[in-house]
């Protein structure tokens, strides 16, 4: 089973499907071969100190880009492919950039430099040691794993792996003003305003993945329930090779925990997804994972919590509602933040309905990230975590419960004497009950159970 790296904003606590962060890159070597100019304030900054650490960071690229391709099947999985791409077009454009400190070569084409962000730099740098840190993690422990347990690490290492590719490729645009050229527009919400385009420009005539696309129509992965969302977006194109499922704005992956067999979902919502952030991902997680469920909002910067409770101040805002304040645990990756256990159940039904949900995270120093999350498809999403976890998504009230053990007893399925709380006894009920529906047996009171059972009819 998939993993999303860590450091893409889910501790080992809060992980859901792994992304590639690149896809698309192959398509931005076209540009292999071609210099960026330095801008002078760019070049202000590149000291004789940097121009070292340049030179090692490449050697250090070239090394793993070899390694990986000694490791390589003839037919390299996605994740793989995808490191690949993100570690060629570092290499080219390292040396395309020694080259101009250099001198040595014309330009054959140009993309944009930027101006360095030192600051943006060391965060990233921090990020970049405990992605490192991590890949030795999972190195110690592939060498240690068999089975399916080996299976699973080695995939946690790949993901690793690119999640490292791509915090570099953010690290070497703040550190040195490196514009990496993404050729795929970014999405836009539903209702949005239209984003400008500010990807760089290639000097080639190939189409852009998108603009070539158009003629062809919709991919076969896309969900023909929504004809808005452009379905030809990285994570949805990885979700339909490995066979996850896609519903409006969300790709739903469904396994088994590695420690009891318990069932696990791991829903993700792309809709405040941009392709062209290499440092990465903006994301709404829904997950069940070993009976815990979860629902957290993946940031793509470092975030700075609130030390004596490593948690951050979160507004949040259900459709046109008014906003509130909360207060969210902070993942250990320090990626994001999200709410576990009853708490996140409650916060599901709370947007079941919705169409979109606002989240502000506000961190210690005073900075805020925003998103803005299309919900579209919801519905599979959140009723899949909720009979992977045994909870149900409708608000039900105290007197609700005890219409609900009265139908189960009328129907023959003894939920003992009807008093209003969900106990152990109205569970065995409801999975008596729903066994003889055919339906997944939560013991939770699930739309589809009390539908069955003539609740509210």
């Amino acid at each position: 089973m998939t993993k999303i790296p860590p450091a893409q904003g889910l501790s080992a606590r809060a992980r859901p499907a792994r992304v590639p962060l690149a896809p698309a890159l192959a398509a931005c070597l076209v540009l292999a071969g071609s210099l960026l100019p330095l801008t002078s304030a760019a070049q202000a900054q590149i000291t004789a100190e940097s121009a070292t650490e340049l030179t090692t960071e490449l050697a250090q690229i070239e090394a793993e880009l070899s390694a990986l391709e000694a490791r390589f099947a003839e037919t390299p999985t996605p994740v793989e492919a995808a490191l690949r791409d993100a570690l060629r077009l570092s290499q080219t454009l390292l040396r395309n950039r020694q080259l101009a400190l250099d001198g040595a070569a014309p330009l054959e084409a140009t993309s944009p430099a930027l101006t360095p962000d030192p600051a943006r730099a060391d965060r990233l740098m921090v990020e970049m040691a405990r992605a490192r840190a991590r890949i030795a993690t999972a190195e110690r422990e592939l060498r240690a794993a068999e089975g399916l347990l080996a299976t699973m690490v080695q995939s946690r290492l790949e993901t690793e792996r690119l999640t490292l590719a791509g915090l570099r490729m953010g690290w070497l645009s703040a550190k040195y003003g490196i514009s990496f050229p993404m050729l795929a527009p970014a999405p836009t919400m539903p209702g949005a305003a239209p984003q400008p385009d500010t990807a760089p420009a290639a000097s080639t005539s190939a189409p852009a993945p998108s603009e070539a696309a158009t003629d062809t129509g919709p991919p076969v992965w896309a969900d023909p329930d929504h004809p808005e969302i452009d379905y030809r977006l990285a994570p949805f194109e990885f979700a339909h090779a490995t066979a996850h499922q896609i519903s409006g704005w969300w790709t739903i992956e469904t396994g088994r925990a590695a420690v009891d067999d318990s069932p696990e979902v791991t829903a993700i919502n792309y809709s405040a997804y941009d392709p062209r952030d290499l440092t990465g991902l903006t994301a709404l997680v829904a997950r069940c994972t070993e009976g815990e469920t979860a629902l957290i909002y993946v940031q793509d910067d470092y975030l700075i919590p609130d030390l004596r409770r490593n948690s951050f101040d979160v507004t949040l805002r259900i459709g046109t509602q008014a906003a509130r304040s909360l207060r969210w645990s902070g993942l250990t990756t320090n990626k994001g933040a999200g709410v576990f256990g009853e708490e996140a159940e409650e916060m599901i039904r709370a947007i079941y309905d919705a169409g979109q949900v606002f989240l502000r995270i506000t961190e210690r120093n005073g900075r805020t990230h925003d998103a803005l999350f299309s919900l579209a498809g919801q519905t599979a999403a959140f009723e899949a975590v909720a009979n992977a976890c045994g909870f149900t998504t409708v608000v039900l009230s105290s007197d609700d419960y005890h219409q609900i053990q009265a139908l189960l007893n009328k129907a023959g399925f003894e939920a003992g004497k009807p008093d209003g709380q969900w106990g152990p006894g109205s569970r065995r009920a409801m999975r008596a009950f729903q066994q003889s529906q055919d339906l997944p047996q939560t013991g939770a009171p699930d739309r589809a159970s009390l539908d069955a059972l003539g609740f509210g009819g």
